[in-house]
C-alpha cells in the first residue's frame, strides 16, 4: 500500500472511530431524566421548544429498540396529564380567561363520555349567547360544551380570536374528561352554522364532523348589484376531503337564504366527482321550517355524523391554509403556508410521499412531515417527491424531538416519532 493510500484508510478509520465513539457517548434518557425535561418543555414558547428540540437532538440517539419507543410514549403520555395545561370545570357555566370580566364565557353539559361535541350560538352584531344554544342543543350521551363568542360580531366565530379560544376549549375538555381524539365534532345553528362550517373546515385534523343548520358559508357575488354567486370562501371545500359534514336548510328561510350552501354543495358534488374516495357528506334542503332547526330536533342528524371518526393519519388529504397561524394539518408542518393555495399531500405507493401545489405557486418550500405507521413503513427506505421531484431518499430516524414537538396536542394518533424536514423547517 502506498504512503498516500496508507494515509487515506488512517483518516477514514479515524473518522469512522471518532463517529462511532460520539454515538455511544449518546444515550436514551431514562424515565427520570424525561421527567426533568418534559416540564420546561411544554411551558417554554416556541424558540424555546425548537431550541431545545435541537439540544435533544444532540445529546440523545435515535429510538432504534421498540422497547425504548414505547416506554418512552407511555412515559411522556403521563407527564402530559400531570403538566400539559389547564382543565376544565366539568358542569355549569365558567368563564375560560377572565371571571371578573366574564370574557370567555363557556356552559358544559353531559356526561364523562368519550364524545365530544362543541356547540356554536347564533346571533351577529351585539346578539347571541351560550345559553341560547345550551337550551337548544344536547344530549346524545355525549360531553357538550357550549362557548360564547368573545366579540359579537357579524363572523364571530372567526373573528377577534373566537376560533383560537374554541380550539383552547378543545384542548383542555381532551385533559378533563376521557375524550377519544377521533371523537369531537362541531356542531350550530345560525351564525353558529356559518362557524361550524369554518371552524370544521379549518380543523378537519381535530373535528372528525360537523353539522351546520341554517348557516352557510360566505358566498362572493359577482358584484355589489350583481348577487349572482361566483365563488365561496377560502379554506372551506378542499378542507373537507377528510372530513364528515352535514348541512341541514329551509329553502324559506328569511335569514340565511338557501342559495350559498346550494351553491357550496353543487361545488362539493364537483369535488367528489373528482376524488370519488373522499366528501362524506349530505345537505338535507327542506321547504318548511324557515330559520328553525330540524322538524326532528338537531339530534337525529348529529347521531349520523357522530357515527364518522376522524381518521388522524389519512395517507391522502387536500390542504387549502387560510390562517397564517396554522402550520400544523394532519400529518405536515408548513412553517409559511402559502395561503389560498391548494395543497395534495399522498402517500401515492408504499413508503412514497408526493406532495404538490396544486394551486398558488410552483414550490412550496420547507415543510416537515411526521411520519409512522400506516403511512409507511420506517424500516425501509422512504422517499419523498415534490412537484414530482425526488427531493429525499433514505431512512428515517426515530427521535426524541419529534415525539416531543407532538407531544403537546395530546393526541395518541398524532404523536409521532419520526419526521423528514424537506428544506430544514424546524423553526
Amino acid at each position: 500500500m502506498t504512503r498516500s493510500a496508507l494515509s487515506l484508510a488512517l483518516g477514514l478509520w479515524l473518522i469512522t472511530a471518532s463517529s462511532a465513539s460520539a454515538q455511544k457517548t449518546k444515550k436514551v434518557p431514562t424515565n427520570s431524566r424525561l421527567d426533568r425535561l418534559v416540564q420546561p418543555y411544554l411551558q417554554g414558547d416556541e424558540a424555546t421548544r425548537v431550541a431545545l428540540r435541537a439540544e435533544y437532538d444532540r445529546t440523545y440517539r435515535p429510538l432504534e429498540r421498540e422497547s425504548d419507543l414505547r416506554r418512552i410514549r407511555e412515559r411522556l403520555a403521563k407527564l402530559l396529564a400531570a403538566h400539559g395545561g389547564r382543565r376544565l370545570e366539568t358542569s355549569g357555566t365558567h368563564y375560560f380567561f377572565d371571571p371578573e370580566k366574564k370574557r370567555g364565557k363557556y356552559i358544559v353539559r353531559g356526561a364523562r363520555a368519550d364524545t365530544l361535541f362543541i356547540g356554536l350560538h347564533g346571533g351577529g352584531v351585539g346578539s347571541g349567547d351560550a345559553e341560547g344554544m345550551a337550551a337548544g342543543m344536547g344530549g346524545g350521551g355525549w360531553v357538550w360544551i357550549f362557548p360564547e363568542v368573545l366579540e359579537k360580531t357579524e363572523r364571530g366565530w372567526v373573528d377577534s380570536g373566537t376560533e383560537e379560544f374554541v380550539l383552547e376549549l378543545v384542548e383542555a375538555a381532551k385533559r378533563t374528561f376521557p375524550i377519544d381524539p377521533n371523537k369531537i365534532y362541531v356542531s350550530g345553528h345560525s351564525m353558529g352554522g356559518h362557524g361550524s362550517w369554518s371552524l370544521g373546515a379549518h380543523h378537519p385534523d381535530l373535528f372528525a364532523g360537523a353539522a351546520a343548520y341554517a348557516g352557510g358559508p360566505t358566498p362572493f357575488y359577482r358584484s355589489r348589484t350583481d348577487h349572482t354567486i361566483v365563488d365561496i370562501e377560502d379554506g372551506l371545500l378542499p378542507n373537507l376531503y377528510s372530513q364528515t359534514f352535514l348541512c341541514f336548510q329551509s329553502s324559506d328561510d328569511p335569514r340565511v337564504p338557501p342559495e350559498p350552501n346550494d351553491y357550496a354543495f353543487e361545488r362539493l358534488k364537483e369535488w367528489k366527482a373528482r376524488y370519488p374516495e373522499g366528501f362524506n357528506y349530505r345537505y338535507l334542503r327542506v321547504d318548511d321550517r324557515g330559520h328553525n332547526r330540524p322538524a326532528e330536533g338537531y339530534l337525529p342528524t348529529q347521531q349520523w355524523v357522530a357515527e364518522h371518526t376522524r381518521n388522524a393519519r389519512p395517507k391522502k388529504f387536500l390542504w387549502q391554509p387560510t390562517l397564517e397561524w396554522k402550520k400544523h394539518f394532519y400529518w405536515i408542518y408548513w412553517p409559511s403556508p402559502i395561503l389560498k393555495s391548494l395543497m395534495e399531500v399522498a402517500v401515492t405507493e408504499p413508503n412514497r410521499i408526493d406532495v404538490r401545489l396544486l394551486e398558488g405557486g410552483d414550490d412550496p418550500g420547507p415543510f416537515s412531515l411526521f411520519l409512522g405507521a400506516p403511512l409507511v413503513d420506517l424500516d425501509e427506505e422512504i422517499a419523498v417527491f415534490v412537484q414530482g421531484e425526488e427531493r429525499f431518499r433514505g431512512r428515517v430516524e426515530k427521535r426524541l424531538s419529534t415525539l416531543l414537538w407532538t407531544l403537546p396536542w395530546n393526541d395518541a394518533d398524532r404523536l409521532f416519532e419520526a419526521r423528514i424536514d424537506i428544506g430544514g423547517s424546524d423553526q
